[in-house]
């Protein structure tokens, strides 16, 4: 991991803190792996994305939210030296293995809280980052101020209502996506995110369009691995809530590994957005 220049990313590293409650606990024994099957079952469609979008050798790239960094990964080798990808977390332990890379930073940031450089990137990306957010409009407002002139925002949020549905039955684990998605809501998670994100893209002045995605997730499977951490995960909330009873987890989390099921994920929404302006070099 380099030190870029201070006019290339001028980005403040902050100490941990926790000012807002978060769905998910980052030093939970098992995040790494929940990030890591998040990865399996999204990172197709985002990389399909990125080449669409024309990401190359040159570009200055930021990436919100970088999880265990696979996608500040293949950034990296889009824009190549000539390059530069930001990545930046509230938890950067995760991202070690970028410090290989002589075109990528790594710094903690606050999207929350904090400011962004002003007109220093082509592109700026996030993943499953603003619909945990209080205040989406200022986030998107600091993130489209980071935009060169006709740079893009590419912003991924879910709709959670399709989760689970299956040839199998109308209410195939609808009990547990109800029970967890209701408790998620109350620690700021927002459903519907996806959908928001392209109302905020525009009335932030930039043209945007917006397409949605779904996997069909198979038993067993890695991603189907991501929906059982999740449930793991959640067990006490939803146990403590009375919600569910151990025995119904139980039997969901058996449901999920069996290699016979498939159902439907989330539909990811892809947002993008052009800042007006005539782009910069290199593109």
């Amino acid at each position: 991991m380099t030190s870029a220049p201070a006019q290339q990313h001028p980005v403040q590293q902050t100490p941990a803190r926790q000012t807002q409650r978060y769905v998910f606990d980052p030093v939970w024994e098992k995040e790494t792996e929940r990030l890591r099957t998040n990865e399996a079952i999204w990172d197709p469609g985002t990389l399909e994305r990125l080449a669409a979008l024309g990401v190359g050798p040159g570009w200055n790239c930021l990436e919100i939210g970088a999880g265990s960094g696979s996608v500040a990964r293949r950034l990296a080798d889009r824009v190549g030296p000539t390059g530069r990808v930001l990545a930046t977390d509230l938890q950067t332990d995760r991202l070690g293995a970028l410090a290989e890379l002589e075109q990528v930073d790594v710094v903690r940031h606050d999207l929350r809280e904090e400011e962004l450089p002003e007109a220093a990137f082509d592109l700026v990306h996030s993943r499953m980052v603003l619909q945990h957010l209080p205040d989406r409009a200022a986030a998107v407002a600091r993130m489209v101020r980071a935009l060169r002139p006709g740079g893009v925002l590419f912003l991924e949020d879910t709709d959670s209502s399709t989760l689970f549905r299956s040839f199998l039955s109308e209410d195939f684990l609808q009990d547990v996506r109800a029970a967890g998605y209701g408790l998620m809501r109350e620690s700021g998670h927002d459903p519907r995110g996806g959908h928001v994100d392209l109302q905020l893209v525009l009335a932030a002045g930039l043209e945007a369009t917006a397409e949605g995605r779904a996997v069909m997730v198979r038993g067993g499977s890695d991603q189907a691995r991501h929906y059982m951490l999740w449930l793991e995960f959640m067990r006490p909330r939803i146990v403590a809530a009375g919600l569910l009873d151990d025995a119904r987890i139980d039997a969901a989390l058996a449901e999920m590994a069996d290699p016979a099921h498939h159902w439907l994920s989330q539909v990811l929404i892809s947002t993008v957005g052009r800042r007006p302006g005539e782009a910069g070099p290199g593109r």
